[in-house]
């Protein structure tokens, strides 16, 4: 392995926390999605634009925050590294 590329390095680290953090907004954008293809009969697009359902947008932004804790809780597990 590249000795630069390691998380004891500077760019090691800023390599791992833009991977990281770039799977970290797929998860949390495939976890609404699958809230959104479990709920057909809500058109949150729809209830946002046209109706200014708060109610949606509160529904929506506790799914957002409920997925990304658990996606961080995850992503944040120690990794032990083998030498």
């Amino acid at each position: 392995m590249n000795s630069w590329l390691t998380p004891h390095t500077f760019l090691g680290q800023v390599v791992l926390t833009v991977i990281f953090g770039l799977l970290g907004i797929v998860l949390t954008v495939f976890g609404f999605k699958l809230f959104d293809w479990m709920t057909p009969r809500i058109d949150v697009e729809k209830e946002l634009a046209e109706n200014h359902n708060i109610a949606v947008a509160i529904v929506v932004a506790a799914i957002i925050l409920g997925v990304s804790l658990v996606v961080a809780a995850v992503l944040f597990t120690p990794v032990t590294l083998q030498q």
